[in-house]
């Protein structure tokens, strides 16, 4: 391991000043720790005879994809997942999303590296559902979901992990895309900026990767899902703009606790029909959560301002260097605007 790595890891020990903050950063740390030790070049893994020939053909595969982001779309393929680790469990991490009752601003945490999150995560999934029921007991709704990917931002080079090697190559190449836009540009406590950014230059990324590698097939069946996705937001954004109608209200809790009620369970009934309409595919874990304010949260965070970055790509001439500028130049208040107009439910 690094010295760099090591100081680092020692430094931020010192800068937790309460027992619990304590605790979420030694388990960080902790967690981090094993990924970096347990990380192996992807090129001595397939040049192992014990590789699986699955494994051997994916980390090839995670190769063209780095070489692609580096070489095509602007983005540093060359600074991560040139490792692979294999952690031994289906998920990295387990991430918690929480909201008031009546409210869908997010409860946020604030790390000393980024700034305010809309969300905590932590490498055993026993305390983030610790976690859930301290907020449930205080009236939060909470959502708990396991990740199989996420970014150091650049601190470390994040490796392939075996949570999400054997995805599909157009998911695998969507999630590395996703995860080196927060290495190109991240902005300090802008959780929806942030993560719409990067789904945005990953669904972009894809297309292209995939137009780059001559599967024009493969090119317009993702195409057909994006459609299936926006129309999956839809119905989110919808209800959302129902709810946040409904809180503002300040109707006695009663009545606005039934009024929830029907809105989310009428979202539910929406996710059947396009369950139905799609042919039976996707949203089959939807069907059953018992969905609120977390859900609409933890959703809201990902695609509330892909609109946005949409459209700015779309004014650079879908130039992404230019892209990439113009999007670090805007100010909070014009990345909030922008586009703005193209997003509101009906």
């Amino acid at each position: 391991m690094p010295r760099f790595t090591v100081l680092f890891l020692a430094l931020l020990a010192t800068l937790l000043p309460s027992c619990q903050t304590c605790r979420f950063y030694g388990q960080a740390i902790s967690g981090q720790w094993e990924i970096l030790r347990k990380s192996r070049p992807n090129t001595d893994v397939v040049a192992d005879p014990a590789t699986p020939p699955l494994l051997r053909r994916q980390l090839t595969a995670v190769e063209g994809i780095r070489r692609f982001a580096s070489e095509s779309i602007s983005l540093p393929g060359d600074e991560a997942y040139g490792k692979y680790a294999d952690l031994g469990r289906e998920h990295v991490v387990w991430v918690l999303y929480a909201a008031p009752e009546f409210s869908l601003k997010p409860k946020t945490w604030y790390y000393p590296a980024v700034g305010e999150m809309d969300y905590r995560g932590y490498f055993r999934e026993q305390e983030t559902t610790s976690l859930a029921a301290q907020l449930k007991a205080q009236t939060y709704d909470v959502f708990v979901g396991g990740v199989d990917a996420y970014s150091t931002l650049g601190w470390f080079y994040d490796p392939v992990l075996n949570t999400f090697v054997n995805y599909p190559d157009i998911d695998l190449a969507e999630t590395i895309f996703h995860e080196l836009t927060h290495h190109k540009l991240f902005r300090r406590g802008e959780t929806v900026f942030n993560e719409s950014l990067a789904n945005t230059v990953a669904e972009e990324g894809v297309k292209r990767w995939l137009r780059h590698e001559g599967r024009l097939a493969d090119l317009m069946k993702y195409q057909g899902r994006l459609v299936r996705r926006r129309e999956f937001y839809h119905e989110i954004d919808r209800s959302r703009s129902n709810l946040e109608t409904l809180y503002a209200s300040d109707q006695p809790a009663p009545v606005m606790r039934r009024k929830k009620a029907a809105i989310l369970a009428k979202l539910r009934d929406q996710f059947r029909e396009l369950h139905r309409r799609w042919g039976g595919r996707g949203l089959e874990s939807w069907l059953h959560e018992d969905i609120n304010n977390g859900h609409i949260v933890s959703l809201n965070i990902y695609a509330d301002k892909m609109p946005a970055f949409q459209k700015l790509l779309a004014e650079c001439g879908g130039n992404l260097d230019l892209f990439f500028k113009k999007a670090a130049r805007l100010k909070l208040h014009d990345s909030y605007q922008i586009g703005a107009d193209n997003h509101r439910a009906d």
